[in-house]
Order: structure tokens, then sequence, then C-alpha cells
């Protein structure tokens, strides 16, 4: 592009202000390297900003601060069981995996204490456990364990879920915390943030990214990078074409700011990039009526981690059981995308959560309550019937009203009807975890069996059941019931990164002065979700690893 007056040039230009991007920021800046953060939106921090805060660290000094041992081959084998179960292996080389995919798993186990160590020695970001190992919060231990703690090899089941350092008395959320942290001391430092910024273009010279054109005010302009350039702008949830072309499974709506639409799988693609893990994303379930009328951009806290409630479950439109309720919500959410060969239908592509008069009434406060309304509350989005063929036909006319409403790549049509025996069989399935309530042992989904569903989402009236996630149903109502979607978090596919956070060319080559971490890149979680924060804790340390790359590269005059 010919040069304009709003041309200059730095060390290091980075691309996004989430959580990855703002790590590569402050570890470039922290390196003595000039840096320029740009922003596609309005404001700073990306998804990261509307999250929780938690970040998946393993091995951090916090564990090793406490004597607690966090073995590398026992870790690997528990995120490569995850990450590629179609593959894995435990007696393969390299557990069954491509090479690339257990290199990038094993950087991350080696870097990502390292790099929350570096960035909180730099006074970019604090963090602690999460919030403080085995406090105790309103009666809650909030050191909640890994979302598969019950697996063999997973040696550490508490103990690797940090968040920025915050008070717990204020309402701020964790991820707020930790962009403001970095984002002082990329002020600090002298770094320039320009917000309503997008990049449009990669400068290259030879093959080699020297640098950005971006658009701002209806302006473009170069900004030319001496060591590197940097994308960590998120996925591409809010690109209905690009969702509907990659990702596995029907989705109404998404996480992800509305910004994320990609941009970077469009610019990498052009250089000849390698592209994967397309197909996965971070899956979220959530209140379906909610969404749509939302445009299929959810706010923090409007999924469902883990649904409320023991004297509850989850139906599809057959009134059958689609798994176990109190599975976290990524792995709960993919029950959206079993397809039914015969039929040709999605069965599960809306589900019902029902519960009865005790959980509603429960009047003890519960931080996973949503979406069940609060004692003596409503809610637009719960339906209410006396009996079960009542609350069938109002949930059928429900579906009727709803019918031509479209999400980001599923909509409702005829197909999601309830089934003319639907009544018939939820009062079965009613009937049948009725039984398994009283056992303590629930034979179908194993509810109850794993130490997530125990720790944060087992029923608040823990009255020494063998099992407190399950209570049989009231004999006769009020029910309740509210419509579920599938969604995201953010996708977790784009081009391909080596160990140093590098892009890949098809062939495997880097692209010379070319970055990225975090969701815009192929994720190296793949299709998994190891515990909360498996989206920060990749982001940080990639991000981190990527700027400590460039920044070792001798600067082009």
């Amino acid at each position: 592009m010919t040069g304009s007056a709003g041309d200059r040039s730095v060390d290091v230009v980075v691309a996004g202000s989430g959580a990855a991007a703002m790590a590569a920021a402050a570890t470039a800046l922290a390196s003595g390297a000039q840096v320029a953060v740009l922003e596609k939106a309005e404001q700073l921090g990306g998804t990261t900003a509307k999250s929780g805060g938690s970040t998946w660290v393993p091995n951090n000094s916090f564990l090793l601060a406490r004597g607690l041992e966090d073995p590398r081959p026992d870790a690997l084998r528990f995120m490569a069981r995850q990450s590629f179960p179609a593959l894995y292996d435990p007696d393969a080389p390299n557990l069954g995996l491509p090479e690339l995919a257990y290199r990038l798993i094993g950087t991350f186990f080696d870097h990502a204490g390292p790099a929350i160590d570096a960035l909180a020695d730099m006074g970019a970001l604090q963090c602690m456990m999460e919030p403080r190992f085995g406090e105790m919060v309103d009666g809650v231990d909030w050191a909640k364990p890994d979302y598969h703690a019950e697996f063999a090899d997973n040696r550490v089941p508490n103990g690797r879920i940090l968040m920025p350092d915050f008070d717990l008395e204020t309402a701020q959320l964790g991820g707020a915390v930790m962009i403001e942290q970095m984002r002082q001391f990329v002020a600090r430092e002298g770094g320039t943030m320009q917000t309503a910024t997008r990049v449009v273009g990669l400068l290259t010279e030879d093959g080699a990214v020297r640098g950005v054109e971006v658009e701002s005010g209806g302006k473009r302009s170069a900004i030319h990078a001496r060591q590197g350039v940097i994308f960590g702008t998120g996925g591409f949830t809010h690109d209905p074409f690009k969702l509907l072309a990659h990702l596995r499974g029907p989705i109404f709506g998404g996480c992800a700011v509305p910004t994320n639409t990609g941009d970077f799988l469009d610019l990498a693609s052009e250089l000849g990039a390698e592209l994967g893990n397309l197909s996965n994303g971070y899956y979220s379930q959530n209140v379906l009526e909610r969404t749509i009328a939302q445009g299929g951009v959810l706010g923090h806290d409007e999924d469902v981690f883990i649904p409320f409630g023991d004297s509850m479950l989850i139906v599809n439109k057959y009134g059958d059981r689609v798994g176990c309720e109190k599975t976290p919500y990524h792995e709960r959410t993919q029950s959206h995308f079993v397809y039914d060969h015969v039929r040709c239908e999605y069965p599960n592509l809306i589900q019902f959560m029902v519960w009865d008069d005790a959980v509603a009434s429960y009047d003890r406060e519960h931080f996973l309550r949503y979406p069940v309304p609060e004692p003596g509350a409503t809610s637009p989005w719960v339906i209410e019937g006396n009996t079960w063929e009542e609350l069938a036909a109002k949930i059928q006319q429900r579906l009727l009203g709803l019918e031509g409403a479209r999400g980001l790549t599923a909509a409702i049509g005829p197909s999601a009807r309830l089934a003319p025996d639907f009544t018939a069989h939820l009062r079965g399935a009613v009937q049948r975890f009725n039984r398994f309530a009283e056992t303590g042992h629930d034979l179908d989904f194993g509810r109850g069996d794993a130490p997530i569903h125990l720790a944060w989402g087992s029923a608040p009236r823990d009255d020494g059941r063998a099992n407190p996630t399950m209570r049989p149903f009231a004999s006769s109502g009020p029910y309740y019931c509210c419509l579920l979607g599938a969604g995201t978090l953010d996708t977790c596919g784009g081009p391909v990164i080596d160990e140093r956070s590098r892009i890949l060319r098809r062939g495997g080559q880097p692209i010379d002065g070319l970055y990225g971490a975090g969701n815009c890149v192929a994720a190296p979680t793949g299709q998994a979700y190891w515990g909360a924060g498996s989206t920060l804790g990749p982001g940080l340390t990639f991000g981190h690893l990527a700027a400590k790359d460039a920044v070792q590269r001798s600067p082009r005059t």
C-alpha cells in the first residue's frame, strides 16, 4: 500500500486486547520494545473482560509453594485424553497424538506457570488461587475441582485454577480485573492502545509480515512492525457464514463479543497459513428464548453453567433424558449436536429443563441458580403448569410461537415441536429418575459421581442423602420448564501455531514475523475444556511466548 500521513512504525504490533493480546503486549513492553495495541471494538478487553477471569494453569507456583506436585507425564495424559479422545493411546508414542499437537500440550504445561510468574514479576498481572485455596465464601469452597477430576491421571484435581487478585466482595468480574491490571501496565510502560481500529490487511515483504493496514474513523493507514505482528483477536462466533462452514453443531448464540468475526482467519489464509481445529469450540448451554431475543449475543452469566436444583432433569422433544444434567457446560452442550440418522433430525436441538416447586421455592441464595428465578419472582423464559400435561401443552404452544426464529447457525422449525408421546415419555423419565434419587445411583448417566457434580452442581439442600444432586420430584405440581439451546463461549480454531506461537504455512514452515494466541488460532486444547479457565490459561501463555520470540528478532529498519 502507499504511504500516508497516518503511517508509523513500532517494534511490535498487537491486534486485539483480550488476555492473549494484552499478555503479549505486556511481555514485549517489559523487554523494552515499542508496542501498539489495536482493538477493533470501542473498548478494550474483548471477551476476556466479560468473563469470570478463571485461568487454568497446571504446575503453577501456588501449587508448588504448598508442596503439591503436578507430575508432567500424568498431566499430559490427562490433557491429551480429553483433547484428542479418538486418537489417545497412553502406550503409544506422543500418546497417539500428532507430533505438533503433543508438543503444544507439552509446551503449555512447561510454560503456563512461568508465564503467569513472569507477568507477575513485571507488574502486569497479579494472580491468586481461585480465589484462595480452600477458602469458604458463603458456605462454598471456591477452589472447585477440575471438570474431570475423577480421571485417574488427574493427580491435582484442585489448585490449577487461578484468578486475578481482586476483592471478593466487589461485583467486578475477574476478567475485567485482569484486563484492567494489564491495561494499566501497558499504559505505564508507554504502549499505545487504539480502539475502534480494525486490522484489514497484512503488510508483507518477500513473504514476511512487516506490519498491518488498519482502518479507523473511515481512514486507512499503515503501522509497520520492526519485530513482529501478534494477533489475539478472538474467534469467529459472530460470523454466521464461518460458523456454519466450520463449527460442529447447530448454534443459537455465543458469549464472545460481537466483534469476534474471525478476521485473522481471513488474513492468515491469504498468506497460505495452515488451518486447524476449526470444527471445535468452547461450548455453553444457554436459555434459548433469551439468546434469540438478544440476537445471539450472550452477556456474562447468561449461560447455564451447571443446572440448578435436585428435583430437576433435562429432556429432549421426545421426553427422554439426554445426559447427566450436572456435567459442566462444555461437555453437556454437545448433547445438542446428536444427529438421528434415521429421522434425519437433531432430536436434542432444543432441550427442556424441568423442575418442581421444591426447587422453585428454595430460598437460600445460590450462585448457580440461573435460570431458575428467585422465590416469588417470575421470568419470561420459564413456563409453568399444574400438571405434566398442562406443562407439555404450554411448551408446545411456546414452540409454535417461536417457529421461524433463527440463531447463529440454527433455527426453530416444525421439527422442533414436541413428539405426540412427549408427556408419556416425560412421566417415565421422571419415574425412573425418582428411583435413582431414592437409591442415590443414576444408572443411566452417573449424576453425582464426579467431584465437580458435588462441588458446584449438588443441590443446596444437603440433608445427608447418598447423592445430594438428586431428589425425587413431587407427585403433584406446579412444574416448571425452561427451553435450552447450544451456544459457544467462543470458537477455538484458526491458523496453526508452533511452540513459539509462530503462524505456520501449509507444509509446516513459519510465516516470518506473524504470531497468534488465544481463540483466533488452532487451540492446543483440541476439543477439550480441561477445567475452568481453559481459554484464558493457554491464551496468556502463548501470548507471552509470542512476544518473547518476537522481541528476540533483530529489528528491521
